[in-house]
């Protein structure tokens, strides 16, 4: 597990690297922000770089599954929509108030079309993912997410010190859009 530590604590590239680099592989990836970027949320320091850890993913999420790095983040996180994203419910949920973002109700709130596009271009500007590849990811994730503490993880995590303020900004922004439809 240390090497997949290591990796995903190495230098974080951007999201314009991500796409051209990113293997269509398995592994986890964690996302880094800037300080200051989510209001009332603070991650462990990167050891090199002015950033703050966010969240850590894999992809597949079981033998089952046929996803990969490639498909999970680009495919979902920074091309897709709150809808197929946990990262991105709680980006939205972070920061749909203080971006003016709207959002509507569905199977579960997202944001509408033109603040999904405008939540990506944050998430451009704001954000840095490393990676690991390691062909079975599921089997890390609890304890790789206990390692590095990444406070917008809420599966293995309920006793990050943000856990709850986190349930709280997805509740109200779930209620927000149901109160919306």
């Amino acid at each position: 597990m240390d090497d997949v530590t290591a990796a995903l604590r190495s230098e974080p590239v951007s999201l314009e690297q991500v796409k051209v680099e990113l293997p269509a592989a398995p592994g986890l990836y964690a996302w880094w922000g800037r300080f200051g970027a989510l209001p009332g949320i603070s991650g462990p320091r990167h050891p090199e770089v002015a950033l703050q850890l966010l969240y850590v993913g894999i992809a597949p999420n079981g033998a089952a599954s046929q996803a990969t790095l490639r498909s999970r983040v680009v495919g979902d996180h920074v091309r897709g929509t709150t809808g197929s994203s946990t990262l991105r419910r709680s980006l939205a949920a972070l920061l749909s108030e203080q971006q003016g973002w709207r959002s509507r109700w569905t199977t579960r709130p997202v944001l509408v079309n033109a603040d999904e596009l405008r939540l990506s271009e944050w998430m451009g500007e704001k954000l840095r993912l490393t990676w690991a590849e390691h062909p079975e990811p599921w089997t890390l994730e609890a304890a790789v997410i206990a390692e590095l503490e990444p406070p917008l993880n809420q599966a293995d995590n309920a006793t990050h010190p943000l856990f709850s303020y986190l349930r709280d900004a997805r509740k109200q922004w779930r209620e927000q859009a149901r109160g919306d439809a």
